[in-house]
Order: C-alpha cells, then sequence, then structure tokens
C-alpha cells in the first residue's frame, strides 16, 4: 500500500485535479461500504429475529420462561428492536412476559 507521505506528494504535484480524484474515490468508496453495511445489518436482523421466534416458540412450548433467560432474551430483543422493522416480536415480548417463571411453575406442580 502506498504511503501516506507518498500520496500527498504526488497530490501536490499534481494539484487540484488530483485532490478531485481522491475525493471521487473516497466518495464512492464511502457509498460501496454503506451499501455493503444495509446488507449486513439486514442480514443480522434476519439472524436475529430467527433466533428470537426459535426461542420464543420454545420457551412457549415450556409454559415458563426462567428470569435469567427472559433477560437474554429481552436484550437482544432491544437490540433488534433498534434495528426497526419489529412487527410480529412486539406481540411475541408481551406474551413471553406473561409466562411464570421456573420457580412459579414448580411450585404448582
Amino acid at each position: 500500500m502506498i504511503a501516506f507521505k507518498e500520496v500527498i506528494t504526488w497530490m501536490s504535484a499534481l494539484g487540484i485535479p488530483s485532490i478531485f480524484v481522491m475525493t471521487t474515490w473516497c466518495i464512492k468508496c464511502c457509498v460501496h461500504y454503506t451499501k455493503q453495511l444495509k446488507v449486513l445489518v439486514k442480514a443480522q436482523q434476519a439472524q436475529m429475529r430467527s433466533q428470537l421466534l426459535e426461542q420464543y416458540h420454545l420457551y412457549m412450548d415450556e409454559g415458563w420462561i426462567s428470569e435469567e433467560h427472559m433477560e437474554d432474551w429481552e436484550n437482544q430483543y432491544q437490540a433488534y428492536h433498534s434495528l426497526g422493522e419489529n412487527g410480529v416480536l412486539d406481540s411475541r415480548r408481551e406474551q413471553l412476559l406473561q409466562l411464570p417463571n421456573k420457580k412459579e411453575a414448580e411450585n404448582d406442580e
């Protein structure tokens, strides 16, 4: 990779056109990386949604959720929620909050 001092030397030798070219190149790179970042955010959001729904069904089938698991689920939900487009998980969260924790479920048996 070209050293920073070499780039400065070339830019000063070439003048304004090189500054324009470098600025254009930087903007192009920023646009490219922004698009990649958006794809990664969508992929992460899809993965988180899938995991949260899988855990939701597990806990609903069991009929209880421990406080620790609810805290973990809630933390992941909040991270997912901050990415936007939440939809169905909002109501699923409310249903999980209604479940008893393990101690209450054991006391009923």
